[in-house]
């Protein structure tokens, strides 16, 4: 008897096993994360509610603060109502309304005053100003994108132009 036939039962068991561990990592791994949770976008004009409080945008000011050669500053005053239900915000984004760039907070790169402004959403506390600056290149002229995450996969974006 060849060792084949010997086998063949365990060789069998072994490609069905084989066969069920693959069926339940694409179960379990692959087809999760294909279908993770997108982040759901809420449009906002001037006042949104996000991370459990609401936000407003103050101010937006070009080259507040000196950039670098070839760039400018745009920094975004917002008011934060706080209260019991605040949570913390992701990375505040900047970007282009009608190009594929993006920025992110720039104001531990620049010479911003630390009493201008939180440089996010804080937990449980007070009304309080966010204030965050972006370093974007020249050729950037706005309108923009501000986009605020909170931990709950939305994103509170305001349009806002210097």
């Amino acid at each position: 008897m060849s060792w084949w036939r010997r086998q063949r039962v365990p060789l069998i068991a072994l490609l069905a096993a084989a066969i069920a561990a693959a069926g339940v990592h694409v179960w379990l791994d692959v087809l999760p994360s294909s279908e993770a949770d997108r982040p759901v976008i809420v449009e906002v004009e001037r006042r949104g509610e996000i991370a459990g409080q609401t936000i407003a945008v103050d101010s937006v000011r070009w080259d507040e603060f000196d950039a670098p050669v070839d760039s400018r500053t745009v920094s975004v005053l917002l008011d934060a109502t706080g209260g019991k239900e605040a949570t913390m915000c992701g990375a505040f984004t900047l970007s282009e309304v009608d190009g594929p760039r993006v920025w992110l907070d720039a104001r531990a790169d620049l010479d911003v005053p630390s009493d201008a402004g939180e440089r996010s959403c804080l937990e449980e506390s007070l009304s309080y100003d966010i204030f965050v600056v972006f370093l974007v290149p020249d050729d950037a002229v706005g309108p923009f994108h501000l986009d605020i995450p909170d931990l709950d996969s939305r994103i509170a974006r305001f349009t806002v132009e210097p």
